[in-house]
């Protein structure tokens, strides 16, 4: 998928947003080319499959974000405490984590949404930390805003038919 209209990149940006209280990182998504500043989280979502029949428009979509750091600018205690923060920031509020991406996504309908595992890494290699989680989730285009609405069912464009069963 990964079009700026599509259930994906709608969610990674979503997730992004959620982000903007920790102060000092960098937030990217897959669709952005180039190098990365440390520290950055790394949003990338995987679409894993469509639910309940195809062209349902319903998705299961896991999203990958990593925070990483390098080992030379910050300890193992400071690059801890800025994960707690992000972590902190899906569960800003009283409200769920599906509540809180779907208040951040204007074209997006959100009906589950949780951290499915985490995986503690550091990078030898590269020097740096990194620490991750995967959220799992099951979303659909809004039909209210501009969504499926937009969609001409007429006979001329029958390419655009939906499957009803």
């Amino acid at each position: 998928m990964s079009f700026p209209n599509s259930p994906d990149f709608q969610l990674e940006q979503a997730i992004a947003s959620l982000f903007n209280a920790v102060t000092g990182v960098n937030v990217y998504t897959k669709t952005r080319t180039g190098a990365k500043l440390f520290p950055y989280i790394s949003i990338a979502s995987t679409p894993i499959r469509q639910m309940i029949t195809p062209y349902s428009g319903v998705f299961e979509i896991e999203v990958a974000v990593n925070y990483s750091d390098t080992t030379a600018k910050t300890s193992s205690s400071a690059f801890d405490e800025t994960y707690l923060d992000i972590f902190a920031s899906l569960y800003g509020t009283q409200n769920s984590l599906a509540f809180e991406i779907q208040d951040n996504s204007v074209d997006l309908k959100v009906y589950m949404a949780r951290i499915s595992s985490q995986t503690p890494t550091i990078q030898v290699a590269k020097r740096a930390w990194q620490r991750g989680l995967v959220i799992s989730t099951i979303v659909t285009p809004e039909a209210d805003l501009d969504g499926a609405r937009e969609l001409d069912f007429s006979d001329f464009l029958n390419s655009q038919y939906l499957a009803v069963t």
